[in-house]
């Protein structure tokens, strides 16, 4: 026979076990959707910084193409390009160049000869002269495909965002003109938006060119341009990144912290995948745990009163039957 404490307890156990089921059960439930909510969360924003970042690329291309077209629409400049006027080409364009620079931020202005070679950096205005066939994939297909070309472009200079485009003279083909951004600047912006984290990775066996031996790199896998250096080598060194053509979104630990992180194929003007970008962004899972540690306390601490309760109520029916 159970002693009388024994069947309290058991009277008391049962009803409060049963709450402490449901409850757990309920909460259960809640910490999936709430697992479920941080899920979409953490992928719209990370979603969201690839489609700012995009459209950044995207504009940038845009500018440096119309710019370039704007230039290589003027009949002086025609006219020098086609004497090889260099001294005349770069005094027409000095005061433009001055002031994109201070003003868009632009890195490469330049024209090039029909013959593939560069008659005139205003960037580096003592280089001139030479063969660009066997390391500008830009120029090459602006020349004999002859069609502007935009996008992004990695050589031995670094990467940066290019427009190309045709100097003509009716249907003389005189020679290209360019101009380009760096990407750092547009990464930073990026960044400044969206509390995130940017890197833009190239692969060497895809980019066709030998990358600068000076930029931070893990492997095959080279910091093109980054808003952190340490993290994102940090994160090649201990992850597995490979380029695609797929969009990935997941978590990442990088040392005690752990980032919402994001992938998105680098591909160049011509559509060729030639690395990744990858983005990240301290994941808030923190206050999703706590708020999921509080209502299993609060799920402990019920089922306790419960049994408390229970066990209460028990003794004093029995203080009344008796």
């Amino acid at each position: 026979m159970l002693s009388v404490s024994r069947k309290r307890l058991l009277i008391a156990g049962l009803p409060a076990l049963l709450i402490a089921l449901i409850l757990g059960a309920m909460l259960w439930h809640q910490q999936r959707s709430l697992e479920g909510a941080a899920s979409r969360g953490r992928e719209a924003q990370m979603r969201l910084v690839g489609t700012l970042l995009s459209s950044s690329f995207e504009q940038a291309a845009k500018f440096s193409l119309s710019l370039a077209e704007s230039f290589a629409r003027n009949a002086e400049i025609r006219d020098a390009l086609a004497a090889e006027d260099r001294a005349r080409l770069q005094a027409l364009s000095n005061e433009a160049y001055q002031y994109l620079g201070r003003q868009a931020n632009v890195q490469i202005f330049g024209y090039h000869g029909k013959d593939l070679r560069y008659l005139l950096r205003m960037h580096r205005p003592d280089q001139h002269g030479d063969d660009i066939s066997a390391f500008r994939a830009m120029i090459v297909a602006a020349n004999r495909l002859r069609r502007a070309q935009t996008g992004v472009e990695i050589g031995i200079a670094g990467i940066g965002i290019r427009g190309v485009a045709l100097v003509q003279r009716g249907e003389d083909f005189l020679g290209t003109m360019e101009i380009g951004f760096d990407l750092r600047p547009l990464i930073e912006l990026v960044k400044t938006t969206t509390n995130s984290e940017i890197a833009v990775i190239a692969a060497a066996s895809l980019t066709g060119v030998a990358l600068d031996p000076k930029l931070p790199s893990v492997g095959e896998l080279t910091i093109m341009a980054s808003t952190d250096d340490p993290i994102f080598l940090a994160l090649l060194r201990s992850q597995t990144i490979k380029p695609l053509r797929d969009v990935e979104i997941g978590q990442k630990q990088i040392g005690e912290r752990s980032y919402a992180f994001m992938s998105q194929p680098l591909v160049d003007f011509s559509g060729k995948l030639v690395g990744t970008v990858l983005m990240l962004k301290e994941d808030s899972q923190s206050d999703w745990r706590r708020l999921g540690t509080e209502l299993w306390v609060i799920a402990l601490c019920g089922g306790i009163l419960a049994f408390v309760g229970f066990l209460v109520l028990s003794g004093q029916r029995r203080r009344l039957d008796a």
